[in-house]
């Protein structure tokens, strides 16, 4: 990743959750993460519309929607940046299907750290990178390239592989 500051909007009706997000970023000792709060499904969206975010973290529960319905608008808007959605419940069927659907990541809050937060953050920006790279490579439309689950990437001056796993 770039020295650039990380913007992150986090959509999340439960301020605690805010404030527990907010608190992971700052032990990280780190102030390149700008965190953004949308404490509604609608304030999210306004503001996933802007596209002004490197990274989308959306809760599961929402009010009466929730993060499933938001992930499929931000993906029919063309959302480019990863998203990770976070939950309470860990269920590896959910897990699966917000994947399917394009989310970069799935995390339990319950088991959720500082560190882990980080590094899925800094894994989703790095398949957005390697996923760019590929199209600018092979000039492939942006719709036309899967979102990308698992991918090995080496570029050097001469040389440019992809390994990746659908």
């Amino acid at each position: 990743m770039t020295d650039e500051n990380i913007r992150i909007l986090l959509v999340d009706d439960d301020e605690d959750d805010y404030i527990l997000t907010r608190d992971y970023f700052t032990d990280l000792g780190e102030s390149r993460f700008e965190l953004e709060w949308a404490s509604t499904y609608e304030a999210g969206l306004a503001a996933i519309k802007n596209k002004q975010h490197h990274v989308y973290l959306l809760d599961y529960r929402l009010g009466e929607r929730d993060g499933l319905e938001l992930l499929q608008r931000a993906v029919a808007l063309g959302i480019s940046a990863p998203i990770i959605l976070l939950t309470s419940q860990g269920d590896r069927d959910l897990d699966l299907q917000v994947m399917e659907m394009g989310a970069s990541d799935y995390l339990n809050k319950s088991t959720l750290t500082s560190e882990l937060l980080e590094r899925s953050i800094r894994y989703a920006l790095e398949r957005v990178h390697t996923e760019e790279d590929l199209r600018e490579s092979a000039a492939i439309p942006a719709h036309n390239v899967p979102k990308i689950i698992f991918s090995i990437y080496v570029k050097t001056s001469d040389f440019f592989a992809i390994c990746c796993r659908k």
